[in-house]
């Protein structure tokens, strides 16, 4: 019996032996992306931030945008190897979270934040997207976060925890 390598389905014809589908696939470079919406509700006099996990697979460089910032908030992040919610910042090589400009205005309150940085080996990661109590308006605010990589690496995108305090030792600029 010899198999045809071309047949049609509901009118659409297949072809299995296409060389350059094959080729054209594997030369493009494939991405990865994640979005989320969120919310801060902070405690009276806490700047607490949202955790989430990632994992990535290959080594690779991972964008970073936050948007769409409300209720008079300025950012706080980080970017730790592993679970741990403290140590070194990969986004600033400190222990501090990123907040630009540091020590925050009111001048930076709802300002959008990008950065990107090279992800240096497989395993897990934690980001943070904290709120500056002292330089934000309330305890309140929303933003979007915009995660993409320049190879399909990013796995398992999961938020971990909510509202919770940081524990970075202070904020820096970068």
């Amino acid at each position: 019996m010899e198999l045809d390598a071309s047949k049609t389905l509901s009118g659409v014809a297949l072809d299995f032996s296409s060389s350059e589908a094959i080729a054209a696939a594997a030369a493009a470079v494939p991405t990865a992306t994640e979005t989320q919406s969120d919310t801060w509700t902070c405690s009276f006099s806490t700047n607490c931030m949202e955790v989430y996990k990632l994992s990535f697979t290959q080594t690779d460089t991972l964008s970073i945008a936050v948007s769409s910032v409300t209720g008079g908030s300025v950012l706080r992040l980080a970017f730790y190897s592993g679970t741990a919610l403290n140590g070194t910042n990969l986004l600033n090589g400190s222990t501090n979270e990123r907040t630009c400009p540091a020590p925050p205005t009111a001048g930076n309150q709802d300002q959008p934040d990008s950065t990107s940085l090279a992800i240096p080996s497989t395993g897990i990661y934690t980001l943070t997207v904290g709120r500056d109590w002292g330089a934000s308006l309330s305890g309140t605010g929303t933003f979007s976060l915009n995660l993409s990589t320049t190879q399909s690496s990013m796995t398992g995108f999961t938020k971990t925890a909510t509202d919770i305090a940081t524990q970075a030792t202070g904020m820096s600029c970068p």
